[in-house]
């Protein structure tokens, strides 16, 4: 499993437990070519929202790609804008403090998801 996902799903239990009946859906893709349209279009149509997290950075990348694609095809699904959580745009630094403030990290990922369930 991707770090990315583990720390998705650390997120989305912090905000279970703090929200008691919220569920939050998490998918790993696993791959980008091809990708699984239908895994994504169905959880938009249970779920109404999404967040698309990656270690790449938020800039140019897969992760704007795939969320072009679900604004575009999804849209009348959506009550939320689509969020995107990634690394900053920047060189990643390989040193582990280095890497927790570029990466995104548990409570980025929990207050992200904080913030699409209230919109």
């Amino acid at each position: 499993m991707a770090p990315w996902c583990r720390k998705s799903l650390q997120a989305a239990l912090q905000l279970e437990k703090k929200n008691p009946g919220v569920g939050i859906e998490v998918i790993d893709l696993r791959t980008l070519s091809p990708y699984d349209w239908d895994a994504i279009r169905a959880s938009v149509d249970k779920t109404s929202r999404v967040m698309v997290v990656h270690e790449d950075t938020i800039s140019w990348g897969y992760g704007a790609e795939i969320a072009a694609r679900i604004g575009d095809e999804l849209f009348d699904k959506l009550d939320a804008p689509v969020r995107r959580v990634g690394a900053l745009d920047t060189w990643v630094g390989y040193h582990p403090q280095l890497e927790n403030a570029i990466l995104p990290q548990v409570d980025d990922l929990a207050r992200e998801m904080d913030r699409l369930l209230a919109y």
